[in-house]
């Protein structure tokens, strides 16, 4: 045993002198410029240790010694990975993007130079000569990473920006970074991709998600919906709140930016011209949320704590029959589903278990954007509708919440508290979820906090929808809703409380509701 550990001492000096050895020669052969030799002694060191910056740093040195040192991006990103406030790597990587005429990614990548230095003269004049280059109009750049894996967020991030934006920075030139992951609907990320520039690097994405703080205010691109802000420190609630308030003023007042082009409106009419589905038929989308497109899409996470918010389709089969009756194509888009149900018309089509291979993201969209109305729950669909102006009645809505834009009504899920209904009007002014917890309820979106404190939300019933339907369904002419408001409904405004973060006039409580459950608006 003795004999072992005297031969293990040994071979560790041995290589103990051999690493130090390597060490020694690295400055040695720098300031030689014997670049080849720094390269051999780099390369070796490397292997024992691969993420040590200053052997990564060595390399770099030698390749840029030997005119290669931007031929190699992804050493270039692994140099940045380890030592991400040396502003060296960020300008190399520069270079290196413009080599293959990557000008999307060398603006990224002297946007993280200039966050790390902002006095950097060389990296300004860098950014400034190639915003020149893609149009004198620019002056600076913004960015943010996307998320695409909700349809919700994929459609209230970039869209109500650009509607903000139409006659805002115009000097400004943002750029929007996707992980290049399967997105939620791959037809509205191309659509918004046509609009806007939007670069797809997992690098980028990944370098920002681990250290946000990395990238300067002013280079950050903030949405009017953030979710990613809470990477930089923005309480979630604040985020929801703020985010819901300024989606609701963004579409109340400023008008349609992205559209679907004539070109894929045609092919949308062809493919639902073999089903039977023409011009001049009225069209009717229907979307209800349940909890088996999560669980299926997403099984490694549990997304019960939402499941408050699904809702079940038999209880629209009479306003889907009125529907039809009164001459519409009523049909449901989505996917995924657990729940179908029976109607014996061919009048009602079920897109969500018939959903197109091919064709099915475009035809959800398309559909979307030319239906006469849609009927929605509080789920990603609705952000869809409010891009295109689509007159939308939220059926089920919960939390109490009004739709984003001017064509839409809603009626919500009632509250109970250990069976007792609970004031909707309280509920706006800010009634939280116990003594002890301060969360409103209104922004609380976990079903166990809320049946832990004895609430329950009671899914509207069949007569409900029905009557909320029809009254919608009469007021839309033309795509566009009658927003005249019945003396009931001008009550109700009047009641919210004006603290009351969401309070609007143009998206209330349909009249048949308000009247049917005049108790909750007290």
């Amino acid at each position: 045993m003795g004999q072992e550990i005297i031969l293990f001492k040994k071979a560790n000096q041995l290589e103990t002198i051999k690493i130090k050895a390597l060490q020694e020669s690295l400055a040695s052969y720098e300031q030689a410029h014997e670049f080849q030799k720094l390269l051999i002694v780099a390369n070796k060191l490397l292997i024992k240790d691969p993420n040590n910056a200053e052997y990564v740093l060595y390399k770099l040195k030698a390749l840029d010694g030997l005119g290669q040192v931007t031929k190699n991006i992804q050493l270039l990103q692994h140099y940045v990975n380890i030592r991400s406030t040396d502003v060296t790597g960020f300008v190399l990587l520069y270079k290196a993007y413009m080599e293959v005429n990557n000008v999307a990614e060398a603006l990224v990548a002297l946007v993280f130079a200039l966050s790390i230095d902002e006095n950097d003269q060389e990296c300004q004049k860098l950014l400034l000569n190639l915003l020149v280059g893609v149009d004198t109009k620019y002056k600076t750049v913004k960015i943010n990473i996307m998320t695409t894996n909700r349809v919700g967020h994929l459609a209230c991030e970039i869209e109500p920006l650009l509607r903000l934006n139409q006659n805002g920075e115009e000097d400004c030139l943002y750029i929007f970074i996707s992980d290049a992951l399967p997105v939620a609907n791959t037809y509205l990320y191309d659509l918004l991709k046509s609009y806007s520039n939007i670069i797809e690097s997992p690098f980028w994405f990944r370098l920002y998600g681990t250290r946000p703080m990395l990238l300067d205010d002013y280079f950050y691109a903030e949405f009017p919906y953030d979710l990613n802000h809470t990477l930089r420190g923005k309480n979630p609630l604040e985020i929801n709140a703020q985010g819901t308030k300024n989606l609701i003023e963004i579409y109340q007042s400023t008008t349609e930016v992205v559209k679907v082009p004539e070109e894929d409106v045609a092919f949308g009419w062809s493919l639902l011209a073999k089903l039977g589905i023409s011009k001049q038929d009225k069209i009717i989308c229907l979307h209800l949320r349940d909890s088996n497109y999560l669980s299926n899409k997403f099984p490694q996470r549990d997304f019960s704590y939402h499941d408050y918010r699904d809702t079940h389709i038999d209880s629209y089969r009479l306003a889907i029959e009125y529907l039809i009756e009164e001459g519409y194509k009523v049909i449901r888009i989505g996917a995924n589903s657990n729940q179908s149900i029976a109607l014996g018309s061919a009048n009602y089509f079920d897109f969500c278990h018939e959903r197109d291979v091919e064709y099915g993201d475009f035809l959800e969209i398309f559909l979307l954007s030319i239906c006469d109305f849609f009927i929605a729950t509080t789920s990603g669909p609705l952000s869809v509708a409010a891009i295109f102006e689509t007159p939308t009645i939220i059926v089920n809505s919960v939390p109490f919440l009004p739709g984003f834009g001017q064509n839409s009504r809603f009626i919500p899920k009632r509250l109970l508290q250990h069976g007792l209904e609970v004031s909707m009007l309280d509920v706006c002014a800010g009634k939280t979820l116990s003594a002890s917890d301060s969360k409103p309820l209104i922004f609380t979106f976990d079903s166990k906090g809320l049946s832990e404190n004895g609430y329950e939300y009671m899914d509207n019933s069949e007569d409900d929808i029905y009557d909320a339907v029809k009254e919608f369904s009469l007021q839309i002419k033309n795509r566009k809703l009658n927003n005249d408001l019945t003396e009931l409904q001008k009550q109700y405004v009047k009641l919210l409380p004006e603290n009351y973060i969401f309070k609007s006039s143009q998206s209330v409580v349909s009249h048949s509701f308000l009247k049917k459950y005049p108790e909750i608006f007290k």
